[in-house]
């Protein structure tokens, strides 16, 4: 192609930092300019390639992608800018390419802002070009810290940092800060939270959701609004991510709370989303209507944390990932043969059943024996807390109130000793800074000293952390206690153990060995765990 029929490319770029300074950075302002420009100097075989929404710092831009490509096939002779931060804000990328990539392909270049014209190099702005690039890196930087401490002071007022509303919420018509349960996707929500209370994994509910052809977040966006989120094919609108499925289940969002600071960036150029570690969450209770009940998000996350196995034939007992051996405190294996009757599946203690027979007995239980005493203990603990609830109140707190308030003194005493030598120890740490600074000890001694004290504290740390945590557990007992009975009020007709009812009310299941006494007679105990409350005898 000869150089008078090659395109003159008129790039344009706005990212969304670029659309907050108004509109001399617009498309449509960048666009007139450029035309403007290419008529008043004889560039006639024009063609425009403009990315919107799309940051400098980087070049994973469609449009300039797509301008390189006809660069390397020949198709382009000049390419103008409104300025050098059009083309890219880094400064080394920008540079390779105006000082090495363009002049290479016998490309002019443009930026018509900052009076550049690489058929001009003697001008003093070509000079100042290197200057030009590094300050548009730096206002990029520069924006990428105000927008975090934005974020920040944002959180602070206990407003949602994130753009974009979870999967289940929609942006309040009133309030762009606020959001609320979106009619049709919030259904979804809960039908997912009450897959997985019913038993299923992620991927089993991903599965069912496909065969439903229930729009993916990705395509139900794409239908309200034509946005495309990356990496999503339309072409599988129902195919569901178990990740996807997975991220849901431990959102609290759904609780009604804001998680703020949940992923980030590795840097201002580097775009990839990082998790980040919990200790950098700012959690804010109570920021908008919720959409799971408390219950139900109680039991998705104890079956959640529970490892639950399937037989080899896809069976699975209700029972996983809650019972345990009373003895080792392993897992109880859920057994089943296959030519066995439902009625003979049983538990058996897996350290026993891992040829360690030294370390513990079986343990063994028929699951439909276990069902028939755990069905009997829900309906008789919950009738007892329906219907006598102050007296049950009170029987929960005698026998816990005893053992209790002993060790809530102790653990009061423990805090106040803790907090005591903690204060110590930072008055030592300024007496050796200064005796290290008036040189009364070496730099040896002081590294000594200071790191041993260093490590006291951080124990001292710990341990008022954990000591603060069991009162508030000890503290709690009477709200626990309440929480129960409200669950026992709500579920008045139990006559039959099902998933949903068995995660609702108990935690944990505790197996002994079968004794034989002198009669012959064989008994077993059972532990078992209430929620909330514990074991009730």
């Amino acid at each position: 192609m000869s150089d008078t029929n090659k395109i003159t490319a008129l790039y344009c770029r706005l990212s969304h930092e670029d659309e907050l300074a108004g509109e001399s950075n617009s498309i449509s302002n960048q666009k007139d300019i450029l035309q403007k420009y290419a008529d008043e100097h004889g560039f006639y075989n024009t063609a425009f390639y403009i990315d919107d929404g799309y940051t400098g710092v980087d070049f994973e831009r469609p449009a300039f992608k797509r301008m390189i490509d006809d660069v390397d096939n020949g198709r382009i002779g000049t390419i103008i800018t409104k300025d050098l931060s059009r083309l890219g804000r880094n400064h080394l990328h920008v540079g390779l390419y105006t000082e090495e990539y363009f002049p290479r392909r016998n490309v002019r270049y443009i930026a018509i802002n900052n009076n550049i014209d690489s058929d001009n190099p003697d001008s003093s702005a070509v000079d100042m070009a290197a200057f030009y690039n590094i300050f548009n890196e730096f206002h990029v930087k520069d924006t990428s810290r105000k927008i975090k401490a934005s974020c920040v002071i944002k959180s602070e007022r206990g407003q949602r940092v994130a753009s974009r509303p979870p999967y289940g919420y929609m942006k309040s018509q009133e309030d762009h800060n606020k959001i609320l349960p979106n009619p049709e996707t919030a259904l979804v929500v809960k039908y997912i939270f009450q897959l997985c209370a019913d038993g299923l994994g992620p991927a089993q509910i991903a599965h069912r959701l496909e065969e439903e052809q229930i729009y993916t977040p990705a395509m139900y966006e794409y239908s309200q609004t034509g946005n495309v989120i990356s990496n999503f094919d339309t072409s599988y609108p129902y195919r569901w991510n178990p990740t996807a499925v997975a991220n849901i289940l431990e959102d609290v969002s759904y609780l009604g709370h804001t998680c703020n600071f949940r992923f980030g960036r590795a840097s201002y150029k580097d775009h990839r989303k990082l998790k980040l570690p919990k200790s950098e969450h700012k959690l804010i209770e109570n920021t908008h209507e919720p959409i799971i009940d408390i219950n139900i998000w109680e039991i998705v996350q104890r079956l959640r944390q529970s490892k639950r196995r399937f037989t080899r034939s896809g069976e699975k007992s209700i029972f996983a990932g809650i019972v345990f051996c009373a003895d080792c405190k392993q897992k109880l294996y859920f057994h089943r043969h296959a030519r066995e009757k439902s009625e003979n599946w049983k538990f058996i203690c897996s350290s026993y059943r891992k040829n360690s027979r030294e370390q513990c007995t079986m343990h063994g239980i028929k699951e439909s024996h276990l069902k028939e005493i755990v069905l009997h203990e829900i309906r008789n603990v919950t009738a007892f807390a329906r219907e006598r609830t102050d007296d049950f109140a009170e029987y929960i707190s005698r026998e816990s109130n005893t053992a209790a308030k002993k060790e809530l003194s102790e653990a009061n005493k423990k805090l106040k000793k803790s907090e005591k030598r903690l204060a110590e120890v930072g008055i030592i740490f300024r007496k050796l800074y200064e005796d290290h600074v008036l040189g009364t000890i070496d730099d040896d001694q002081f590294r000594m000293l200071s790191q041993g004290y260093t490590d006291e504290q951080n124990q001292l740390k710990a341990e008022i952390s954990d000591l603060k945590h069991t009162m508030q557990e000890f503290q709690s007992q009477t709200a626990n206690t309440a929480r129960f009975a409200a669950l026992a009020k709500k579920y008045t007709d139990i006559t039959e153990l099902t998933q949903e009812i068995l995660h609702t009310f108990v935690s944990r299941i505790e197996v002994h060995e079968k004794l034989k006494d002198d009669n012959g007679s064989i008994t077993q105990e059972i532990d078992i765990y209430f929620t909330h409350i514990g074991i009730v005898k």
